[in-house]
């Protein structure tokens, strides 16, 4: 399962409007990573470009396409493989009134095939968010046009030679017949960055395991509510129209009344035709109130 927090407020909109939402990355408090997702290519461009001048119209090539990059629209909501955690109670829900939705994955999967989103799981190792960047770009490599002649002649040539190469193979990528082979190397990998991106979050949150439903471009039904000193554009997800099956379990935060609390989350959810959801209040004996 893949749990949601949220306030008591939230757990009870989601009941009543049957959905989830989906806020758009660029005003979530780690923003940032999104761009941050970018830089490892610029970098790995950057070093094509300045320090091996046999490919160095490719490096140019990626670090042109990556400064002209088109930022999608990209909503995302947020999920945790883990339940009952403490820093998640802390972190997304006011004090003594929080709950926690436990969700079932294969359902939120079957979902988002049918709405042409996708669920992913968050990569926080620097490591590994290098990895899959690399691949982008050794996949970028293979499809990109090769200079006509071969690494080992080019290491023959003289300094003449070896800028009348680089002047070609440019012009070749750029405006010659391997323009359109080039492009599309290019956007491949604006494509696989652009997914890729939003599963990106600093190491520091690892303890949150989180898991995303993420959305690009949508067409329509953006929605818009008030964040702390902004509006935040967001997307009502009807995960609960497409199945009232998909919710599991719902778990009730650290509370003064969490014997209260559970009992009318009950009786919400019976009145609103949700069946066999297991309710249960949280273990962790911590006072916010």
């Amino acid at each position: 399962m893949l749990y949601h927090y949220t306030s008591l407020e939230g757990l009870l909109g989601v009941i009543n409007s049957k959905s989830i939402w989906a806020s758009h990355c660029k005003y979530l408090n780690d923003s940032l990573e999104y761009i941050h997702a970018l830089e490892f290519p610029i970098n790995v461009s950057t070093n094509i470009y300045m320090e091996d001048d046999y490919l160095s119209p490719f490096g140019f090539s990626i670090r042109k396409a990556l400064d002209e990059m088109t930022h999608n629209d990209v909503y995302v909501s947020s999920f945790s493989e883990k339940s009952d955690l403490l820093s998640q109670w802390r972190g997304y829900c006011p004090p003594g009134r929080g709950g926690c939705i436990g969700f079932k994955r294969d359902i939120l999967e079957d979902f988002c095939r049918t709405k042409n989103l996708y669920l992913s799981k968050c990569i926080y190792s620097e490591e590994e968010q290098k990895k899959e960047v690399l691949q982008l770009l050794n996949r970028c490599k293979n499809e990109f046009p090769m200079p006509s002649v071969t690494r080992s002649d080019y290491d023959k040539f003289e300094t003449k030679s070896r800028v009348n190469h680089e002047l070609n193979y440019h012009q070749y990528v750029t405006k010659g017949e391997g323009k359109v082979q080039a492009d599309l190397a290019l956007k491949n990998l604006c494509d696989g960055l652009t997914k890729l991106a939003p599963r990106f979050k600093n190491n520091g949150f690892h303890e949150e395991s989180e898991w995303r439903i993420i959305s690009e471009n949508p067409d329509d039904g953006v929605l818009f509510r008030v964040g702390g000193s902004h509006l935040i554009p967001y997307l009502s997800l009807p995960i609960l129209t497409f199945s009232k099956d998909a919710i599991a379990e719902v778990i009730i935060g650290p509370n003064p009344s969490a014997h209260s609390c559970v009992s009318s989350i009950s009786m919400l959810l019976e009145s609103n035709g949700f069946k066999g959801v297991n309710i249960k209040h949280s273990k962790i004996p911590f006072k916010s109130w």
